[in-house]
């Protein structure tokens, strides 16, 4: 792990990029942070690894949210597989459509706490063992004491946090915002109110920072919406 972070820190997306690298079969990764029900896509190689990373955060299942409950591996080597199918029933249809055929969820914790997840994706369906996936938890822990130190205010990255690397923290933001505008919009609890958000954003095919923006500016307002704003958010104009 150090070695890891002495080659390649104090830049997550450095790091990210070089365990792609690493492993010939992986064909993208992606990292979400995540407080309880609350999850920002802090990095994602290329498109199918964001698409992945959304989808969980749109839907509220997949191997990226069980393996931060849980706080070990979850490890889908075939998402076609009646098993990973049955255990989640919106995304792995979605995520095989999107282009991941087996996804490798490791968690990201500092002792107790958990700061998030790393996913690695295949394109085709493989295992993820022994040394490799020795290697992969050692890129997780690597990643880990990166993001933890992004978060410290004189930490040695903090020049790259105020260039942006450290945008992902006032992204969250405004998707908390949102989640409160929405609870006394619709005067529904937190959990219900980000549970619209997810729904919105998944049924506009938007991404959640994007309409959490607009219901900030107060340019979609969800006690406005025709019917219920999970099912009727494509077709409003302020939605778009």
């Amino acid at each position: 792990m150090d070695r890891l972070v002495a080659a390649y820190g104090p830049d997550v997306d450095e790091l990210c990029r070089a365990c792609v690298a690493h492993f010939p079969d992986v064909q993208g990764a992606g990292v979400a942070v995540m407080t309880g029900t609350a999850q920002q896509v802090r990095y994602a190689s290329d498109a199918v690894s964001e698409r992945v990373e959304q989808l969980q955060l749109l839907l509220g299942e997949g191997p990226c949210r069980d393996a931060f409950d849980m706080g070990t591996p979850v490890l889908a080597d075939d998402l076609q597989a009646a098993a990973w199918r049955e255990r989640w029933p919106a995304f792995a249809g979605a995520a095989l459509q999107a282009g991941a055929r087996a996804v490798f969820a490791l968690p990201l914790r500092a002792g107790t706490l958990g700061v998030g997840v790393l996913d690695l994706y295949r394109d085709s369906p493989g295992v993820l063992a022994g040394q490799d996936l020795a290697d992969a938890l050692d890129f997780a822990a690597a990643v880990t004491d990166l993001l933890l130190a992004e978060a410290l205010p004189d930490g040695d990255s903090s020049d790259d946090y105020d260039a942006g690397t450290g945008s992902y923290l006032a992204q969250r933001a405004v998707v908390h915002q949102a989640t409160g505008m929405i609870s006394v919009q619709l005067e529904v609890g937190l959990e219900e109110a980000f549970a619209r958000l997810r729904a919105h954003a998944f049924a506009a095919e938007r991404e959640l920072d994007a309409v959490a923006a607009d219901v900030v500016a107060r340019r979609l307002r969800f006690d406005e919406l025709d019917g219920d704003p999970a099912l009727g958010a494509g077709d409003r104009d302020g939605a778009r």
